[in-house]
This record gives structure tokens, C-alpha cells and sequence, in this order.
């Protein structure tokens, strides 16, 4: 069964996170599923590529078994494996598409980095987001302190990390992180196919250069670097035995000091 799916309809291309009964967590298996997608999705002769999920959650971010997995694994191959693992899911930066995240339900983690990845989002209001790694005793990774800094400023992207707290998407889009809101869920599908017609309607070239342009002097590489080796340390940790325990048992982690 494919855990994602691409479709192309004129100028906008269709990309789907397709793991609904796992809030579609982010596993190796879906990586590479995801990173041969987006391949497809470049060589497309369209403007826009909307990235959606199918089911009740954007995305609940890494998959809880693929970090146990990582847990019992030697601490000198974890950096690597996480770099791939990050650059597979952030290959979405690459394509010369401008790229729309549409947003509902949970995006949290690594799945909320991987909108933030994305050129422009849209959201539903009442959609539950956050950077929930120090919750979990886990070091942040899928960039979050570069993406969350770009699209919330350096003080709320800080406080946002530091905390791990929740926030809505009626806060994402005050804050500026996202370009449009919907009210409710049934309203998300035209919110952004009028925001992605709107960019469809532009030059397709000036578009890709445009696009090109809004990446220059945004270097993810050293912040990747730094969180593979963080998340490998942290992989390891008493932690993130406790943080995965708690939410195996749906209830608050008590970390020591």
C-alpha cells in the first residue's frame, strides 16, 4: 500500500501524505516513498505543488516505532540515518513548484516542520500544532529552529521550542505564519485552491525564478549537521525512554533535572 500519492491537474500538482490510521507519522518507509514523489513532482510542467494528508491529522510527526527503532541502535550510525531521514522529507525545498502546505487536524514536530518547509500554508483555525521535541526528550530536528525562526520571527520561534507548548492554527496565521485560515475543516479545500489558482495565474517562469530566489542565503545544511548529532545523543538518553513511555501511556512525562 502506497503511503503517499501524486496527482497533476493543469498547473497544480497534488502531493498526499497517505497513512491516515497513523495520523500519517513520518516513517522510513514513507520517506523514501515521499522523496521519489517529490522527484516526479519536479519534473512536472505545473506552477503549484500542494502538499495535503489524508485522514483526521496532517501529520503526528516521527513515527513513535520508527524512534524506539532508533533507540536500540548504535549511536554511531543514528546521524546519518537522521540526515537522510531529514533530507528525504525536506527534498520538498528542492522542487521549482511553488509549494502550498495545507494544513489540519495535528501537525506536530517533524510533521509541523515539514509544512513550515513549504513555500506558503494554509490552515484551519482550530488545527493543533507545535514543536513538541523537548516534551518528548527529544533534540529538535527537520530544522525546526531555522523553519520556525523564518516563519515566526526569532523570540516566538524560541519560545515556541523551548516550551514544546501547543498552538492553533487561528495563531499560526496571526503570528504570520500562514497566509490564509479556514474556519472549518470542509472549508480548508477552497481556501487553498483559491490561493493556489491565484499563484497558478502568474508567469510559470517568473514563478521558478522567483522561487529560486526566496532560497538564496538560506543554508540548511549546518543546523541538519548539528540536530543529526543532537538527536543521535538524545536517541540514547533516559529522556526519551521516558517521553515514549508517556505517550504510549497517554499521560504527562516526568523528566529528572
Amino acid at each position: 500500500m502506497s503511503l503517499v500519492s501524486l496527482r497533476t491537474d493543469r498547473s497544480i500538482t497534488t502531493l498526499r501524505l497517505e497513512r491516515p490510521s497513523a495520523l500519517n507519522a513520518m516513517s522510513e518507509a514513507m520517506a523514501k516513498e515521499f522523496a521519489a514523489a517529490v522527484k516526479r513532482a519536479g519534473r512536472e510542467k505545473s506552477k503549484v505543488l500542494v502538499l495535503e494528508a489524508e485522514g483526521p491529522a496532517f501529520s503526528a510527526g516521527g513515527d513513535l516505532a520508527f524512534i524506539e527503532k532508533n533507540m536500540t541502535r548504535p549511536r554511531a550510525s543514528l546521524a546519518k540515518i537522521m540526515r537522510r531521514f531529514y533530507g528525504d522529507f525536506l527534498s520538498i525545498r528542492d522542487v521549482p513548484q511553488v509549494t502550498i502546505a495545507k494544513i489540519h487536524g495535528t501537525a506536530v514536530g517533524a510533521g509541523l516542520c515539514l509544512a513550515l518547509a513549504c513555500d506558503l500554508r494554509v490552515v484551519v483555525s482550530d488545527a493543533k500544532l507545535g514543536f513538541n521535541f523537548v516534551r518528548l526528550g527529544l533534540n529538535p530536528g527537520m530544522a525546526a529552529w531555522p523553519l520556525a525562526r523564518a516563519a515566526f520571527g526569532d523570540a516566538r520561534a524560541r519560545e515556541l521550542l523551548f516550551t514544546g507548548r501547543l498552538f492553533s492554527g487561528r495563531d499560526m496565521h496571526s503570528w504570520g505564519g500562514a497566509c490564509a485560515t479556514a474556519a472549518i475543516a470542509s472549508e480548508l479545500d477552497g481556501v487553498c485552491a483559491e490561493l493556489a489558482g491565484r499563484v497558478a495565474s502568474g508567469s510559470g517562469e517568473s514563478l521558478r525564478l522567483l522561487k529560486a530566489e526566496t532560497r538564496l542565503g538560506f543554508d540548511l545544511s549546518p543546523y541538519l549537521a548539528h540536530e543529526a548529532k543532537g538527536q543521535a545523543l538524545t536517541f540514547k538518553g533516559v529522556d526519551l525512554i521516558e517521553g515514549v513511555a508517556a505517550i504510549r501511556q497517554r499521560r504527562a512525562p516526568r523528566f529528572g533535572a
